[in-house]
């Protein structure tokens, strides 16, 4: 039976702390760029994950996430910080491990038992079964966890463009969404949002996870254009993506990505 942290599919990373695992990833890693860790599952044997700390709730269980065969999405410790990093993970345990990495996306938050180990990733039954041999996923999971190794690398969602999902909370006097599949980083340094027929770009606040908001007045409406810095200081323009009339709970794709 897996160690079951109860939730759905994808690849759910669960990793203990994002500062210490930035702050500490150089003293672990192996000659290859692998650092070690304990990896487990959760949900259903061939569940969806989910994106709750995210705010990407039930997206996570469709394309691009859901098609990233060789991976899922991965869930993290402190409190959705993270959110849209990837990583490459991969087990060696024989006969069971393939020992070839699959990738993962950090969509949601692990509980507090991730702590009681330093690095942890809480991945789906699907993304579980994904590190091991054919006809060995079962076998695998049936371990209920396993030594694994990971390394952080660039994201890349094919050509899926960068994402918007509106909140469902969202009213004329507050506008707040969830920011979904960037490239390269993975995340965001800052989100910036112009109404329509304008180029005046008010900067919008990170609230949790990945999800960003802005107090709304007469003068924002939209069609709302987007400009996002990444990181690594890459940025881009998504020009009129959330349309007039748009749908709270709704997600809008734009034409860009890093």
């Amino acid at each position: 039976m897996a160690f079951n942290l109860q939730n759905p599919f994808i690849i759910f990373l669960y990793v203990c702390s994002i500062a210490s695992l930035v702050a500490s990833h150089q003293l672990f890693v192996n000659g290859d760029g692998y650092s070690p860790a304990l990896g487990t599952w959760y949900g259903d044997p061939r569940g969806a994950g989910s994106g709750g700390a995210c705010g990407w709730a039930n997206d996570v269980q469709s394309p691009p996430f859901s098609a990233m065969i060789a991976a899922g999405n991965a869930r993290i410790f402190l409190q959705g910080k993270g959110c849209g990093d990837c990583y490459q993970i991969k087990c060696n345990r024989e006969p069971y491990c393939s020992k070839n990495p699959i990738r993962v996306t950090i969509t949601d938050e692990c509980p507090g038992a991730c702590n009681n180990v330093p690095f942890h990733f809480d991945l789906s039954g699907t993304a579980f079964g994904a590190m091991a041999n054919p006809g060995q996923a079962d076998n695998l999971r049936n371990l209920g966890q396993v030594d694994i190794q990971y390394r952080r690398v660039q994201c890349y969602y094919g050509r899926t463009k960068i994402a918007f999902k509106i909140d469902a909370k969202t009213n004329p006097y507050w506008f707040a969404t969830a920011i979904e599949f960037e490239d390269k980083d993975g995340g965001l340094r800052s989100v910036e949002i112009a109404s329509a027929n304008t180029r005046r770009f008010v900067p919008m606040k990170n609230i949790w996870g990945a999800v960003w908001q802005v107090d709304v007045n007469p003068s924002l409406h939209a069609p709302f254009s987007f400009r996002l810095a990444s990181p690594s200081g890459s940025v881009v323009v998504a020009t009129n993506v959330v349309p007039m009339g748009f749908v709270p709970g709704k997600t809008y794709f734009s034409h860009v990505n890093f």
